[in-house]
């Protein structure tokens, strides 16, 4: 993250609400790079991506720098963790039981669960912001 201060690149994208998430985790948007490709959901509708960003994501004591593609949309996700991360947190996903888990620095099983109830209000809850 910059520590310095500077206009901060969302404006030059032209949405003052574009990353209402990464403000109020104040990352330094100047480190995002604009993007101007779509992506497909599983409902297969498309989003343009605003841009992309590494992010430290911390788990189980263990860190990892992790490429995000930031998009505007309602979502009961926070974030979705592809294979790289999986991979280098040498982890085991547990698709039925929604969990994976992985040895965290001193060699202890750390588990991190799926919340789907969280996941439902979250997006009822944005869905009623609008």
């Amino acid at each position: 993250m910059r520590s310095d201060k500077g206009p901060r690149r969302y404006r030059q994208l032209g949405r003052s609400d574009l990353c209402e998430t990464l403000n109020k985790m104040e990352v330094d948007l100047r480190d995002m790079k604009p993007s101007t490709r779509s992506l497909t959901g599983l409902n297969e509708a498309t989003k343009e991506m605003r841009g992309t960003i590494h992010l430290p994501v911390y788990a189980g004591g263990i860190a990892r720098s992790v490429k995000f593609s930031v998009i505007k949309s309602n979502s009961p996700y926070n974030a979705i963790l592809r294979k790289p991360w999986i991979h280098s947190m040498k982890a085991i996903l547990l698709t039925y039981h929604q969990c994976i888990k992985f040895l965290d620095k001193n060699g202890h099983i750390c588990t991190i669960r799926g919340d789907q109830r969280a996941a439902r209000d979250l997006l009822v809850a944005a869905v009623k912001l609008q």
